[in-house]
């Protein structure tokens, strides 16, 4: 069995946990991201009011985007199967069989499924006629157990896309000021804005110069064009 260290384990690869993978991943932390490759999404037909795609998208390919961002941050990307979670040491030991993962942090962003979770007695509540128990969190997005988050539909955030992406997005943010309170904003800036109000470039911020800007935009759609082409 292999046993990975890190600062946090999301669980759930959807919006939720493709958007909290990648402000972790951004803000420098240790983050594992794993996958089991059933999002919700996929049963969409058609994908019409995600925010940048005004004649819409196909599901898997929303997810294949979000995947593909979150991949080219140091995030470390794990198709596994979570069987359960428990307290090791002042740690969370999150199981995938072959390979564990050990972190102070995990945020849950899966849906269906938060039986994983059970040993570690994650507060839940039955949705009204809903077909599976919400995990209880608080406005931050912390459920009762220590190191323990929780983001997206599982909460009981509406189910849809764009809602959710941005509910992990929030919570990874809390998360992100817990682990790093120095942290400032993921945040690419025009070069001296900050001198301009007699600053220091805060932790987390970039700032970069016209020339710069105009690379990493043409660079972009370059991306966006092969990646659609394929």
């Amino acid at each position: 069995m292999t046993t990975t260290t890190a600062d946090v384990v999301i669980v759930g690869s959807g919006p939720a946990g493709a958007a909290a993978a990648l402000f972790c991943a951004r803000a420098e932390l240790e983050t594992v991201l794993i996958a089991n490759g059933r999002s919700t999404l996929q049963k969409c037909a058609y994908v019409e009011n995600y925010l940048g795609f005004p004649a819409g998208i196909e599901p898997q390919s929303l997810l294949d985007l979000a995947r593909a961002h979150v991949e080219q941050t140091d995030c470390t990307v794990r198709t596994e199967t979570v069987y359960g979670v428990d307290r090791q040491d002042d740690s969370l030991v999150v199981d995938c069989g072959a390979e564990t993962f050990r972190t102070d942090q995990l945020l849950a962003a899966s849906w269906s499924e938060s039986e994983y979770l059970d040993d570690l007695g994650v507060q839940t509540a039955q949705e009204e006629d809903g077909p599976v128990d919400e995990i209880v969190t608080d406005e931050d997005g912390r459920t009762n157990v220590d190191g323990v988050w929780a983001a997206g539909r599982i909460t009981g955030t509406h189910h849809q896309a764009l809602v959710n992406a941005g509910d992990g997005a929030r919570v990874a943010l809390n998360l992100i000021e817990t682990v790093r309170p120095e942290y400032y904003n993921d945040w690419v800036a025009p070069d001296g804005y900050y001198a301009s109000y007699d600053r220091e470039i805060p932790v987390g911020v970039e700032e970069i110069d016209h020339d710069e800007r105009q690379r990493r935009a043409s660079a972009g759609r370059e991306w966006m064009r092969e990646f659609f082409e394929q």
